[in-house]
């Protein structure tokens, strides 16, 4: 049996962390999570994800910054990264597509179509 895919959900409300990790544990994802930007980097190292799931607006480290990162770090730059927000503009999603975000979804989310994007993006749709 192959094992689980994982999902790293990053955000600052915890109640979007919970929504997100119910649903895509019930979806068959391991999930881990973090809180602020700085977090994300212990929890790659340890969880090695298959998606990320990342705020834009947090404390300490932006999601952008966390998708600069992610995507120039030569074992992590083909995880799948979405960035979230409820404030963003349409330049915006421009710029994050060029710093290498794979899919950028506004807030508030549905969460039945974030699981589906997931399991599209890491070969689990059935």
């Amino acid at each position: 049996m192959e094992p689980r895919k994982t999902v790293l959900v990053v955000d600052d409300s915890p109640a979007v962390i919970d929504a997100l990790t119910g649903a895509l544990e019930d979806a068959g994802f391991e999930v881990a999570s973090a809180q602020d930007g700085e977090e994300v980097f212990r929890k790659m190292a340890s969880a090695s994800p298959d998606a990320l799931l990342v705020d834009i607006y947090m404390p300490k480290l932006n999601g952008a910054d966390v998708c600069r990162l992610v995507k120039a770090h030569p074992h992590w730059k083909r995880t799948y990264l979405v960035l979230m927000s409820s404030r963003i503009s349409d330049r915006e999603i421009d710029m994050y597509r060029r710093i290498g975000a794979d899919e950028i979804l506004r807030k508030p989310l549905d969460v039945a179509s974030v699981v589906s994007l997931v399991k599209r993006a890491v070969g689990m749709a059935a």
